[in-house]
Order: C-alpha cells, then structure tokens, then sequence
C-alpha cells in the first residue's frame, strides 16, 4: 500500500491524503456522532413526557388533597374489620394484619394477583375514606402475582 501511495505524484499524495481525512470524518460522523446525536434527543423527548406526566400527577395529587380537605364529618372505622371483609370480597388473603400505636394499619400480602390488589387499594382510598401512606410491592412466585405490604392510614 505504502509503495502504490509513493508512486503517484506528490500533488496526487496531498489529493490521496485529504480524500482518506474526509473518508475517516465522514466514518466518524455517522458511526458515532449522529447515533449519538439521534440518542440524545430521544432522551430529551423522553424527559419532556416525564416532566408532562409528573405535572398531571403533581396536579391530580393537589386535587385529591383538596378533595380529602373539603370532606367534612369523616367516620371513624374499625380498619380490622374493613380489611377483612373488603379482602374477602375481592377474593385475596392478607398474611398479616398488624395495627400500629399511630392508629395505622400495616397489611402483608403472598402471592397475590396484582389487579386485585390495585382493585381493593383503590376501595380503600376512594369507597372507604383510608389512605394509603406506604406500599411496597414486588415480584411474586408467578407471572401476575406479587408480594405487597401496605400501611393504611385514617383518611385527612
């Protein structure tokens, strides 16, 4: 290669040499820079849908503090007895239900289907009056199951 490039003219070696610069920048433009490039504003867009949803969470969470503000007389209920009959109802079984000197409730779920579980937290919330103060939830033994520990709490 060495040889075939002395054997040209040294006007033609500058030619030769200036094609093979614009060869490796043009490589290197589309084998690095533009995926580059093309990753970066896909992340930017992936950030503005996030920051577009945190606003409608931030502003759905504002409203159901309004709403729980704005409800008057609230009951006072036995959240033993609620939990046992809501969690019949929906068909799941809680492993442990474990009051706490707070008033709150700690509740554990084994392998339990994870729609219901989202089915009987929103009664609790929205038909019951209780908040949700914490869930921790993972992966169960099978697809659709999970394990879920949840602290429920009187409402406002």
């Amino acid at each position: 290669m060495l040889a075939w490039f002395r054997s040209h003219s040294q006007r033609e070696q500058v030619y030769l040499l200036a094609a093979a610069v614009a060869v490796v920048l043009y490589i290197l433009f589309m084998g690095l820079w533009r995926p580059l490039s093309g990753m970066r504003d896909e992340m930017a867009q992936r950030n503005v849908a996030i920051t577009e949803k945190l606003v409608r969470v931030q502003t759905m969470a504002s409203e159901l503090q309004q709403l729980q503000a704005g409800s008057g007389g609230k009951r006072q209920v036995n959240m033993n007895q609620l939990i046992n009959s809501s969690t019949t109802e929906l068909g799941i079984r809680p492993t442990r239900i474990q009051p706490n000197s707070r008033g709150e409730t700690q509740i554990r779920f084994e392998n339990v289907n994870f729609g219901q579980l989202l089915r009987w937290m929103h009664r609790m919330e929205n038909a019951e009056g209780l908040l949700v103060r914490e869930v921790a939830i993972t992966q169960g033994d099978r697809g659709g199951l999970v394990k879920a520990t949840i602290r429920l709490g009187q409402g406002g």
